[in-house]
């Protein structure tokens, strides 16, 4: 009885002993078979920077696409200055799915060994895998010619400065831009580095500044400044040549560098011009000025040598009315039709001009609307009813004129030629009018002008035998042969100056 005690509690012990011998075995083989059962990565398993230990490789998918695809940026510099970037934006991408698969292998093999030791490294250290990238070279490529379009800094062309009247040449600064081959390179070389450390430094290039031989522009800029020194304006008012002041020091001022084609050629810049013409304009004195329009005359003056006519331009003025005056004789005076001081002094009574009160003038340029020709002038006195032509300064016709009578007198000032009519009709007088040049309106919609001998509808002509004294309604009368010559010889924009 005793004996059969004993061996059964040997027995018993037996059993206990191995159990306690399986027991690390079981513990161990309980949670690997979970990861292997279940599809789950080990535990300190990473892609690149993102831990996906424990998780399925759905859930590991997801992790890995959302921090390198979606949420991921990448620092992108030239040494200066950063931009941030999606990677997709530069053709790197992650492929989730086998980067994933590729953190499963381990501890996932057919020998369930390696798999043991695997499980148990992952418990002490982490296992990385690196993501891997697929780098689509064309959206690199063509990402970078869009960013070389920021980043890339053209070279700064030559310069030129005057120093004590002289011309001095500064060579030029040398620009940079992405050399998108170097770069691409470093992209094909490393995508995985580029899109786990975020950050990617641009290749550069230089762009040198263009060579120039500067004895050619030297001689260019002589050139320049000697049509600049004979510069002048036409004030086409008073009939007088001004000369434009331009030293060496503005001219330099206005002066830019153009290369084509390996050369040198001086340009110069209008906004600088037409800025310095307002200070140009100050010596023509308050009521004369240059407008910045003809910034590009003074440039094609300069540039080619072309003679063209800059134009002096008036402002407008005003007038104190004196004991005595009359809205006639104040138009008779200033030199304009009556209705534009109207116009230019809305509700002014003309009847009643208080003494002391100032009207508002309007500029003489609004009598000279075409371009002006200043080769040519008509001059008209009233006083000795003669009119004299003018060309290229010397007198070359004088012609004994009539002038309007005292009721209709013609309008003194400076006008021009503005329209050519073979036989014009008045028809508040009944009369044919040949060789009609218009020059002003006496008021809207009447224009006087210069004509030969009128007739009327019957063929009557008229004041033949009156000229050299006021006959007219306000126009100009001359013989007919006189009237032919001045209608062929003076085309519209030509001056016409009559005087009291």
């Amino acid at each position: 009885m005793k004996s059969s005690i004993t061996v059964r509690n040997l027995a018993t012990l037996s059993l206990a002993l191995s159990i306690l011998c399986l027991l690390p075995s079981i513990c161990l083989l309980t949670p690997l078979t979970y990861f292997q059962v279940f599809d789950v990565l080990l535990p300190n398993v990473k892609v690149g920077s993102v831990a996906v230990g424990g998780l399925s490789l759905d859930e590991a998918t997801r992790r890995v696409d959302h921090f390198y695809n979606q949420r991921r940026r990448i620092q992108i510099t030239d040494g200066a200055r950063i931009w941030y970037l999606a990677p997709v934006e530069l053709g790197l991408l992650v492929d989730a799915s086998r980067s994933v698969q590729r953190a499963f292998k381990y501890g996932h093999e057919t020998n369930l060994i390696t798999n043991i030791f695997a499980f148990l490294r992952s418990l002490n250290s982490p296992f990385t895998v690196s993501p891997v990238t697929i780098l689509d070279t064309n959206q690199a490529a063509h990402r970078l010619q869009q960013l070389n379009e920021e980043v890339r800094q053209p070279p700064q062309p030559p310069t030129v400065v005057i120093n004590n009247g002289q011309l001095e040449w500064i060579e030029g600064k040398i620009g940079f831009e992405i050399n998108l081959e170097a770069t691409l390179q470093q992209m094909i070389a490393d995508p995985q580095g580029i899109i786990e450390k975020g950050k990617l430094t641009l290749a550069l290039k230089p762009i040198p500044p263009p060579k120039i031989d500067p004895n050619e522009a030297v001689e260019q800029f002589e050139a320049f400044f000697r049509r600049a020194e004979s510069l002048s304006l036409y004030d086409p008012i008073t009939d007088e040549w001004l000369k434009l002041p331009i030293s060496k020091e503005r001219l330099g001022n206005w002066v830019w560098v153009e290369t084509h084609n390996q050369k040198a050629y001086l340009r110069l810049n209008e906004d600088k011009v037409k800025s310095d013409l307002k200070v140009l304009s100050e010596q023509l004195g308050s009521t004369r000025y240059l407008d910045e329009k003809v910034a590009p005359l003074v440039i094609r003056q300069i540039e080619t040598g072309e003679s063209v006519v800059i134009r002096v331009n008036h402002k407008p003025t005003t007038y104190t009315v004196q004991p005595g005056d009359t809205l006639l004789k104040i138009a008779w005076k200033l030199g304009f039709p009556m209705w534009k001081i109207l116009e230019a002094n809305p509700g002014l009574d003309p009847d009643r001009l208080p003494v002391g009160q100032i009207l508002t003038i309007p500029s003489k340029d609004e009598m000279l609307p075409l371009e002006v020709i200043p080769n040519k002038r008509i001059v008209i006195s009233i006083s000795k009813q003669r009119l004299m032509v003018y060309e290229n300064g010397k007198q070359i016709k004088k012609f004994a004129i009539s002038t309007g009578i005292d009721r209709s007198p013609t309008q003194p000032g400076v006008f021009q030629v503005l329209t050519h009519k073979a036989n014009a009709y008045a028809s508040l007088w009944d009369l044919y009018m040949p060789n009609f040049l218009g020059i002003y309106e006496a008021w809207p919609g009447f224009m006087n002008g210069i004509h030969g001998l009128p007739t009327r509808s019957d063929g009557t002509r008229l004041w033949a035998n009156v000229l050299g004294r006021p006959a007219s309604y306000g126009c100009i009368i001359l013989d007919l042969p006189d009237s032919k010559f001045l209608y062929e010889w003076a085309e519209n924009g030509v001056v016409v100056e009559i005087r009291p």
